[in-house]
């Protein structure tokens, strides 16, 4: 239990750091713009790499939308890897590597639906009784 709270904790870090990427490049000082306008980019490429940023950061929080947030995170993470490589920018894709590399353990705080390995079915009722199931949980489902 101890582990899956460790793994949760990390996904909602990544949803604070995102959350804090997508206000920068939406607030936009001045060195933001500055290295948008010096590396090509417009001004509609800073707002949409934001409203994207905050978009995966809200996902990367609920735990239902969590392997959606983990999805567009790992894009966004690898697309700033690209663009820092292409513009030398070596030691600013270190922490987006990083960043990518977190994504990894955040996968096991992504709820999965309990499996049923095993299900009893009376023929005199039409109530099922669940054996096992993958959360070791055992209970009755009816009709």
């Amino acid at each position: 239990m101890a582990e899956i709270l460790i793994y949760d904790l990390i996904a909602l870090w990544l949803s604070v750091i995102f959350s804090v990427i997508g206000l920068v490049q939406l607030i936009g000082p001045h060195f933001v713009r500055e290295t948008y306008r010096r590396w090509g980019y417009g001004r509609s490429v800073r707002l949409v790499t934001g409203v994207l940023d905050i978009v995966a950061a809200i996902m990367l929080g609920l735990p239902a939308l969590r392997v959606w947030g983990i999805a567009l995170a790992a894009i966004l993470s690898f697309g700033s890897i690209i663009v820092f490589l292409n513009h030398r920018q070596y030691r600013q894709a270190v922490p987006a590597f990083a960043l990518m590399l977190a994504l990894i353990p955040a996968t096991v705080a992504v709820p999965r639906p309990a499996q049923i390995q095993f299900v009893e079915r009376s023929p005199y009722s039409v109530s099922q009784t669940v054996l096992a199931a993958d959360d070791t949980t055992t209970g009755t489902i009816t009709d």
